[in-house]
């Protein structure tokens, strides 16, 4: 049975196993500096959530998010930062409940809008499953410097 609960310190090193599987050209990371990362945000509910799918003591998932402000929305609104089933867990709907639990986290909060921002291939059909809209472009830049501190 798959249980979607909060994360824990405990679940650090399985939830940084899972950023593993994202693939290089999306993501470059320090592990020991995203291992910190996860401790510091794991317990601050006030600016983040961090979900995990359980299936028998066995992390399968995780998805994260984050609570920004902005005028345009008056007041809070939530961004999905990391989002990961594991290759066992893929075709269990793992995926499908982490987002229904990240919907259910946004909105009991009063957030204006759930977004992602460059979802990968895999999440794409599942965010659009559970009634994402694609709005079109999505844009960065990088500050090398500051993207991983301790690098």
């Amino acid at each position: 049975m798959i249980d979607i609960r909060r994360a824990k310190k405990e679940d650090k090193d399985r939830v940084i196993e899972l950023l593993g599987q994202f693939p290089p050209e999306e993501i470059s990371l320090n592990w020991e500096s995203a291992a910190a990362t996860y401790l510091r945000l794991v317990d601050d509910r006030e600016r983040y959530s961090i979900f995990v799918a359980d299936e028998d003591g066995e992390i399968q998932g995780v998805i994260t998010l984050s609570y920004p402000m902005a005028i345009r929305c008056c007041g809070v609104y939530s961004c999905i930062e990391e989002f990961i089933v594991a290759a066992g867990g893929r075709g269990k709907g793992v995926g499908g409940k982490l987002l229904a639990s990240a919907l259910e986290e946004a909105e009991s909060r009063g957030c204006y809008e759930l977004q992602v921002n460059n979802p990968s291939a895999a999440g794409y059909p599942v965010y659009l499953k559970y009634g994402f809209k694609d709005l079109g472009k999505h844009l960065k830049i990088m500050f090398p410097h500051n993207a991983h501190p301790g690098a």
